[in-house]
């Protein structure tokens, strides 16, 4: 009998094949996907009564049914429950075992065919290969006798080349898809792991360690910052400018560690009482700085006797009870940040002259 390929009302050659199969396949993107196209093609394009696909597991060293239409599943359905084919078993273990194709004219003349539900009367079977690497195996029944020839041997082993080479493909792109998903996830991580240094190291650039409070340098930024925003949107901005009172005599009659803590306490004091708009920090040594945005000189006065008579009231490290002296000064038009900064420093030198614990802006309230 003629091979199909040959009987075929129009004959396809082999290049006719090869260029038809490449041409679909290149949209396959997945090994399933795959054997089921290949399945289809086989049964559907060229005709034949039956195609299996069966991919090797590696792991277990057996074959499993991937895809299947014609004779063993006419419906063309999904597979629930794949055969397992050990490696050397029947005609499709024995062409896995042997890495070798089988072309069987005739089942009852062959003693190592495993009888299935819809018997055969002969086979192709063609291992699915790349380079030495086996991938699987490409099987196909028919119900007749010399239902194939060395033509269809030889498209089939031309697929099955073709399916190998896309399944290599396929396998090294799921590599370089995990790889570059793996650097992604290490780019990432090395990422947000130089955020978070860079955003300690600048924490621990613009913050004063003993009270947490920005530092003189961020205080400066502040400054700036505040200043070119008022200025551009004629807003106010008030500057408190603090300073413990006798706070040598802590140090000298308690010592340095109650005094840190003094000093401690008292930033705690301005950070917990300043809103969010405003920024408290640590001007040097016993001195603090508030720089409060929008906030008339009437309201910073305010809010720096609530302050003092916080501090005033608290009651610090070892019972120590300190006061502090205050000076306000708000920004005025034409002035320069450097010149409110110097008014609020005179008002606080006057608080000081004055007795002390007290709050002092230009004019004496």
């Amino acid at each position: 009998m003629d091979s199909l390929i040959d009987s075929k009302t129009k004959v396809l050659s082999r290049a006719d094949v090869v260029n038809e199969f490449a041409i679909k396949m290149v949209s396959v993107i997945n090994a399933k996907d795959l054997a089921w196209f290949v399945a289809r093609e086989i049964v559907g394009s060229l005709g034949y009564e039956d195609c299996v696909i069966y991919y090797l597991n590696e792991e277990a060293n057996c074959l499993i049914q991937t895809a299947a239409i014609g004779i063993k599943n006419p419906a063309d359905e999904q597979i629930l429950n794949p055969l397992t084919i050990e490696m050397g078993v029947g005609v499709t273990g024995n062409v896995a075992l042997t890495k070798q194709s089988a072309l069987i004219s005739n089942m009852n003349d062959h003693d190592n065919y495993v009888t299935d539900i819809e018997p055969a009367l002969s086979e192709l079977c063609v291992p699915i290969m790349f380079g030495d690497r086996l991938y699987g195996v490409l099987d196909s029944e028919s119900k007749i006798a010399l239902g194939y020839g060395e033509e269809d041997k030889k498209v089939f082993e031309t697929i099955a080349r073709m399916i190998a080479a896309k399944l290599a493909l396929i396998e090294q792109t799921e590599l370089v898809k995990k790889y570059m998903a793996e650097l992604e996830a290490k780019v990432e991580e090395r990422t947000l792991e130089l955020k978070r240094a860079n955003e300690k190291l600048e924490y621990l650039a613009s913050t004063d360690p003993l009270t947490e409070l920005v530092n003189r340098r961020r205080l400066d930024e502040v400054l700036e910052q505040e200043f070119e925003r008022t200025s551009r949107y004629q807003g106010e901005l008030s500057l408190i400018l603090l300073d413990i009172d006798h706070f040598k005599a802590v140090n000298d009659t308690r010592g340095h560690q109650v005094g840190d803590e003094v000093i401690a306490g008292v930033g705690n004091i301005a950070k917990q009482m300043s809103r969010k708009s405003d920024t408290a920090g640590r001007w040097g040594g016993e001195e603090f700085l508030i720089v409060a945005p929008q906030t008339s000189c009437d309201n910073a006065v305010a809010f720096a006797e609530k302050l003092r008579l916080s501090i005033e009231n608290t009651e610090f490290s070892s019972g120590v009870r300190v006061s502090a002296s205050f000076g306000v000064a708000s920004l005025e038009t034409g002035e320069t940040i450097q010149l409110v900064l110097k008014r609020a420093d005179e008002a606080l030198y006057r608080a000081k002259h004055n007795g002390r614990n007290r709050v002092e802006t230009r004019i004496n309230l």
